[in-house]
């Protein structure tokens, strides 16, 4: 039965760069006639793309080096919707990143030369466990499909106390609060100038 249900993808993107942000908020919905729906959310409302900023200066360009935290923190959440069924249906929701395209010099006599996204890493805060499949902290792998959480959306329980009543869609378990804080290592001299890199992140339910 699983099998026969379409696939829904959700995809939102995060800058991370020296300038300021903004953000991505994405729902997708099949044909199905049972009406599944999923909705993505990475950083801050509104329609454009959030940039989490990094700024070295100082001896930190070289001289002392010393991991450097960017801002700002960005949210995520992932909110898989479902109908209400006599039968339980496993719809499995997986969160993928892509972070395989390394940042690139924009300015300040850089060249050609890039950044992989390997360099930054992440702490996760108003999280589950891992055991929950929610997002823990980690780093960037530079792939282009690292998967950061995967859990089943068939955990559900009714939106509204008249639900089973009134034939209401009941609210599928969900990726909600999370927040990432970036740290880029800052442990190899690359040339002084501006880089930016685009990470893709991509929620599915199958």
């Amino acid at each position: 039965m699983d099998k026969a249900l379409p696939r829904l993808l959700a995809a939102a993107a995060l800058a991370v760069a020296v300038p300021p942000v903004q953000a991505v908020f994405t729902i997708v919905t099949d044909n199905d006639p049972l009406n599944y729906s999923l909705t993505l959310r990475v950083g801050t409302a509104g329609a454009t793309v959030d940039t989490v900023a990094f700024s070295i200066t100082g001896a930190n360009v070289g001289l002392t080096p010393a991991p450097v935290t960017g801002t700002p923190s960005i949210g995520i959440s992932v909110a898989p919707t479902r109908p209400m069924l006599g039968t339980a249906i496993s719809r499995p929701v997986t969160l993928v990143v892509d972070s395989s395209t390394a940042l690139a010099c924009q300015s300040g006599g850089c060249g050609s030369a890039t950044i992989p996204f390997s360099k930054i890493s992440w702490v996760a805060t108003g999280n589950d466990t891992a055991a929950s499949g929610d997002i823990q902290s980690g780093r960037f792998t530079a792939s282009a499909s690292q998967t950061i959480a995967s859990y089943n959306a068939n955990a559900s329980f009714c939106t509204g106390i008249l639900c089973p009543a009134l034939g209401w869609t009941f609210q599928s378990r969900q990726l909600t609060g999370t927040v990432l804080q970036f740290t880029y290592d800052n442990d190899v001299v690359y040339p002084g100038g501006n880089y930016k890199g685009t990470v893709r992140f991509t929620a599915s339910m199958v």
